[in-house]
């Protein structure tokens, strides 16, 4: 009895033990690296697809302009004893200048984009085998309400409203799907530039008319080479920024010349009020620029407060959306009227500034409208120009 006790206990610790072993361990997250650079890329050529149609709107708005003149000048000459043979010509139709314009202004756009699909029927299976289904489901139609944006854009409608709006429904349904995506699968910054930094050269080869139709299909990468490749790209970016860093810090050393020197400015013939503004002394610099950022801190305020709003509800109904969109138009338009919100003695500063609220401002009217893909163009400008805002900004410690 006292011999089986110490076998029945060595028993229980090699059962406890092999019970241990037995117990299923989490698996670890899966590292998604393929995903990010499908989500990167349907984001691209969704926004190239918006700037091809927009700027087609625009030719077929400006011929159309173009034509009532004529047939105004044609009726005034008439009036005046003249004859209707102007006025009788044929006028190109919305159609055939949308179609000229996507046949050969926007050829080179429409060829990244269709590298694009081949990029995405490559890199779109591969996103269904590592992302866990949601994810990928979500991807999926992303990449389906991309391809109907582009669709629309490259198919000119009988009329311009006719093409607007048929882009405008596609637009819609895209965001729809990005807000989806975005609730269980957000990019990060840098997946994104590193995705852009991978692949806008092959877009950009495309532009050129280069023929990638031999092995065009891109060889996958390990998790190890991504990583690779990541690491080296992101030093890439830190030396380049430690570069772009001594380049501002000496932009700034030679503004803050000494106030006895001849503004450089005032050489090359710029006006008299800029020259002023850039010949002031650091001391006096600091002085206006803190006098206007304390006017423009207030007049700012409700425009960062109505663009939260806008940003948070843009993809819900128009009822929902509409009163915000107001209120985002009037802050905008009193912001853009006063012209105290652009004298600031940084000429940089003050034209990003410009730029930005202007388009914010055409942004906000796009949206009340009901033109989406006008919105989500102007929105987009904005975030440039207030990118640029910012960089200018930086020096003197403030913030658009």
């Amino acid at each position: 009895m006292k011999r089986t006790v110490p076998i029945v206990l060595a028993c229980l610790a090699a059962l406890g033990a092999l019970g241990c072993d037995l117990v299923p361990k989490p698996k670890p997250a899966p590292m998604l690296t393929v995903t990010p650079e499908a989500v990167t890329l349907i984001q691209q050529t969704q926004e190239i697809c918006v700037k091809v149609a927009k700027t087609g709107l625009e030719r077929v708005r400006s011929a159309e302009d173009q034509q009532k003149r004529a047939r105004e000048e044609a009726l005034e000459a008439a009036n005046n004893g003249g004859n209707l043979a102007a006025q009788d010509a044929p006028s190109a139709s919305a159609a055939d200048i949308l179609e000229k314009y996507l046949n050969d202004e926007a050829a080179p756009e429409l060829a990244a984009v269709d590298r694009a699909a081949e990029l995405l029927r490559d890199l779109l299976p591969k996103v269904k085998d590592e992302a866990p289904p949601e994810i990928a489901q979500a991807v999926q139609a992303l990449s389906a309400g991309e391809e109907q944006v582009c669709s629309r854009a490259r198919h000119a409608q009988p009329g311009r409203l006719n093409y607007q709006e048929s882009l405008d429904y596609a637009v819609h349904d895209y965001d729809k799907a990005e807000a989806k995506l975005q609730a269980v699968y957000t990019v990060s910054a840098t997946d994104a530039q590193f995705a852009s930094n991978k692949y806008n050269p092959l877009l950009d080869e495309a532009r050129a008319g280069a023929d990638r139709t031999g092995g065009s299909s891109m060889r996958p990468l390990s998790p190890e080479e991504l990583k690779r490749q990541r690491k080296e790209w992101e030093a890439t970016q830190q030396y380049q920024q430690e570069q772009q860093a001594q380049h501002d810090a000496a932009v700034v050393r030679w503004r803050q010349r000494d106030e006895k020197k001849e503004p450089v400015l005032a050489k090359i013939g710029v006006a008299p009020e800029v020259a002023a503004k850039q010949s002031l002394s650091p001391e006096k610099r600091a002085q206006s620029m803190q006098a206007w950022y304390a006017g423009y801190s207030g007049k700012a305020g409700p425009v960062r407060t109505a663009l939260a709003s806008y940003m948070s509800l843009r993809r819900k109904s128009p009822e929902q959306l509409t009163p915000v969109c107001q209120d985002l138009v009037a802050a905008t338009s009193k912001l853009v009227s006063d012209p105290a919100m652009f004298d600031l003695p940084d000429f940089a500063a003050a034209k990003a500034l410009k730029k930005a609220y202007t388009e914010l401002q055409a942004c906000a009217q796009a949206c009340v409208s009901g033109l989406d893909a006008e919105a989500a163009f102007r929105l987009a400008s904005y975030e440039g120009a207030i990118s640029q805002a910012t960089v200018a900004l930086q020096p003197y410690g403030m913030t658009p």
